[in-house]
């Protein structure tokens, strides 16, 4: 499923803490940190150059939706004074990819409230 999200929905969000723990934080407690990566300033001006590309991956987890892909992106959005962003809850055919572990287990699409 593709869709339209407003960021501030994606704030509130829950994301995996990105070091290897369980901890888990929402996405707008991890940006500054992913603003501070080396890439960051470059893509950056790749969006504000192209436009943002990609979008943001969303699943959801005992029916909680997660920011599974995309927090880079995310801050951009927001530091570039965007409102929303495209989504998706990932094509069928990377659910089974070893080297995503949130495509495994309980992990499902994200389906918006109406």
């Amino acid at each position: 499923m593709l869709g339209i999200i407003p960021i501030e929905t994606v704030l509130d969000m829950w994301t995996p803490d990105d070091d290897g723990t369980d901890d888990c934080y929402t996405v707008r407690d991890i940006l500054d940190h992913k603003r501070d990566s080396e890439h960051y300033a470059g893509l950056l001006d790749e969006i504000r150059r192209d436009g943002m590309t990609l979008p943001i991956m969303v699943r959801t987890l005992d029916g909680e939706p997660w920011l599974v892909d995309g927090h880079h992106r995310v801050a951009a959005a927001i530091d570039l004074g965007m409102t929303h962003l495209v989504w998706s809850d990932l094509p069928i055919e990377l659910e089974d990819r070893p080297h995503n572990p949130m495509m495994r287990g309980n992990w499902g699409p994200y389906r918006p409230a109406a």
